[in-house]
Formats: structure tokens, C-alpha cells, sequence
């Protein structure tokens, strides 16, 4: 059960209206049908509520005695808080909003006591507390980006040469915001991954900073219509498999927006490819 109180910001329905304080020490009302929590009223009078472990359900309470007041009391389970998008249930440590899967908070309510105090708090979220946040992490972890693929000029599928720039480039249709959405009852987190930088690792210690995926070779370009290239100064002769190991790691920001108004950005993730490339030397020969 949290211990964290949460304040209730609008007093939308009729049905806050409590008994005085006083009545549950000369009452004990019946028990509540389901596990939960409710009633509750601050040292100002004011309602406030938390969540509990226990589900409630809105529906017919029974009776059965309690103390002091003789006879049958009838309780039952009143919707407090229809839609918590309109009036929102707000945590005083952090004034997050708070939101139920179905939106509907709940008290538990008995004729001539009023609303009763139930292990020490007002309100319970029906179908227990979403955090959109959480939902947010849990989408991100589904998104399902797959690592780019790596494109080269003078082409990897043949040998790269030393003194010759080696344009670097990822492919372009991998180059765009990916999306995905989890949900929870009737709350929902959206994930945004937005690439926005390429770290490459040449292999033979150099290494290669571009603000985007790079350009795509294409005769008639200078070298200087790229910020992605590199230019090898010795062969990979001498390598394991006589190969460098090219590496480009591709950083996504990610940001999140939920249904319920909240939103925020999350840790950048990263998306990692390699490509093992055999640098050669050009052999001038000369001739009479």
C-alpha cells in the first residue's frame, strides 16, 4: 500500500459531502464488500486520497450491524470521480496526475455515517493506478528498431583503398521516427525515437562524427558535399583476416506523450552495426 497521500483538485460531486469526524469514533460501520480504500478527511477538512492495494468496484454494499448506532446500516460503493482526465486526482509529493484504468475513483459510503474511513484513506482508483510513464518504458522496450545498414564508397562488397576518401553513408529509408504505443485500460504512452547523430569507428583508430546518416556517393559530388568520410593512411594487411572492423552507432532521442496530458523525454537509446572491410594499397607500376 503506498504511503503517499494524494489530493483530490476538484470537488465535482455531491456525494463529498462527509459526516463530521467525530461520527466514526461513535460508529464503526460495516466492513466494505471489496478490499480497499476510502474516507478519509484531512486536519482542513479537505478530501484527500491514495492508492491502495485493494480493487473496488462500484455496487450494492450490504448491510450488517455496527457499533453505537443500533440497527442495519446500508452501505455501498459511490462514484466520486467519473473521468479523471476532466477532474484529475493529483499526488501532493510530486503533483503528478494520477489516473485509474477505467478513470473512476470510489468511496465507500453508509447511510447515516456517511463516507466511512477504510484503512485510513478517501478515494481508490477502480482498476488500480496507471502510470504513464511506465507505460512509456514499456513501449520504448517494444519499439523494435532494427540496427541500419552501412553503405560505403569505394564499396565494402570490394576493397577499400588507402589515400582515398571512403564516403560513409546508412541507408536513407532507415532514417526516420519510429512510434509505439502501450496501453493500459483506457490510458495510453506514444513513444517517439528520432535518430539524430552517427558515431562511426573506422577500425584502425580513427573515427568518424556526422550529424545525420551521411550522403550517398554519386558521380559528379565532391568530397566536401559529405561529412561522413574518412580516409584510410594503411592498409588492413596486418589485421586479424586482413580486416578492419568498421562500426557506426546511430543515437535516437526519445520522447513520450500520453492521452492523460502528461509527456516527457526518456534516455537516448542506440542502434549498433559493424562491417568487417579489407583496405588495400593502389600499386603504381611504371613502363618505358
Amino acid at each position: 500500500m503506498r504511503s503517499r497521500f494524494l489530493i483530490l483538485i476538484v470537488l465535482a460531486s455531491a456525494s463529498l459531502a462527509l459526516a463530521p469526524t467525530a461520527a466514526f469514533a461513535e460508529e464503526r460501520p460495516p466492513e466494505p464488500p471489496v478490499p480497499g480504500g476510502t474516507a478519509y478527511l484531512d486536519e482542513e477538512g479537505d478530501p484527500t486520497a491514495s492508492a491502495t492495494d485493494g480493487v473496488g468496484s462500484p455496487g450494492g454494499g450490504g448491510g450488517g450491524g455496527g457499533g453505537g448506532g443500533g440497527g442495519e446500516q446500508q452501505c455501498h460503493w459511490n462514484v466520486v470521480i467519473e473521468d479523471d482526465f476532466l477532474f484529475g486526482i493529483y499526488d501532493v509529493d510530486t503533483l503528478e496526475t494520477q489516473h485509474s484504468q477505467t478513470g473512476r475513483w470510489l468511496e465507500y459510503f453508509c447511510e447515516g455515517i456517511g463516507a466511512v474511513a477504510v484503512d485510513g484513506f478517501f478515494l481508490i482508483p477502480e482498476g488500480g493506478l496507471v502510470d504513464p510513464a511506465a507505460l512509456a518504458a514499456d513501449a520504448l522496450a517494444s519499439i523494435g528498431i532494427e540496427a541500419p545498414v552501412i553503405r560505403t564508397s569505394p564499396s565494402a562488397d570490394g576493397r577499400l583503398y588507402v589515400q582515398i576518401p571512403t564516403w560513409l553513408w546508412l541507408d536513407q529509408t532507415w532514417w526516420q521516427p519510429y512510434q509505439a504505443t502501450a496501453s493500459a485500460g483506457r490510458v495510453t504512452s506514444t513513444v517517439n525515437a528520432q535518430p539524430v547523430s552517427t558515431a562511426w569507428s573506422m577500425g584502425d583508430g580513427g573515427s568518424v562524427r556526422c550529424s545525420g546518416p551521411g550522403t550517398a556517393w554519386r558521380a559528379g559530388l565532391a568530397d566536401e558535399a559529405t561529412d561522413c568520410r574518412h580516409t584510410y593512411r594503411h592498409s588492413s594487411a596486418a589485421q586479424p583476416e586482413d580486416m578492419f572492423a568498421l562500426e557506426a552507432t546511430v543515437m535516437l532521442e526519445v520522447t513520450w506523450t500520453s492521452n492523460t496530458g502528461a509527456g516527457g523525454t526518456l534516455p537516448a537509446i542506440s542502434r549498433t552495426s559493424s562491417l568487417d572491410v579489407e583496405v588495400g594499397e593502389i600499386q603504381a607500376i611504371g613502363t618505358d
